[in-house]
């Protein structure tokens, strides 16, 4: 009976192991293409500008970090797609909240201004489909080495070496 209790303890560490890794790597990706959308971004509004403030090293990885807890939208364990697609169009709807939300309390925004935030949907929707396309890449290459690693204890008849 100990032994499960510890087998399920160590289970459970390795799942948040995995989790948190997950929200680090999200973390940087949100904020390495945030940082090249708000380059691009910035030549539009302010060509010229060369008085950007330097709050803005500290209001991108907050708005990533935001960001990327958006990934316990998605459960670790298999759901239908449907469930999967109604998760992607929530984590997004939050993704633009936070950064729009954040556009306008850091003063990235003026207000009146729609060109601004629809150029930022846009950067938002680059960044989201790019960090989206390389976790799925992640995700798929780990389930093929699991499936792998199980064929392989199954051919051992269930022993590991």
């Amino acid at each position: 009976m100990e032994q499960n209790g510890a087998k399920e303890r160590s289970i459970m560490s390795e799942t948040m192991k995995r989790r948190i890794r997950e929200v680090l790597m999200t973390f940087c990706m949100v904020t390495t293409g945030s940082i090249f959308v708000c380059a691009a971004y910035i030549n539009v509004f302010w060509p010229g500008d060369l008085q950007i403030s330097v709050d803005i090293l500290w209001q991108i990885p907050t708005i990533a970090f935001v960001c990327s807890m958006g990934n316990f939208f998605h459960p670790y364990r298999e759901v239908s797609r449907r469930r999967t697609v109604c998760n992607m169009i929530l984590h997004y709807l939050y993704i633009n909240v936070v950064v729009l939300g954040g556009g306008y309390w850091f003063e990235w925004i003026e207000r009146g201004n729609l060109f601004m935030p629809a150029v930022m949907l846009f950067g938002i929707l680059v960044v989201f489909i790019t960090v989206s396309a390389v976790v799925w890449s992640w995700h798929k290459r780990e389930t093929k080495n699991l499936n792998r690693k199980l064929r392989e204890y199954q051919a051992g008849g269930g022993r590991t070496d």
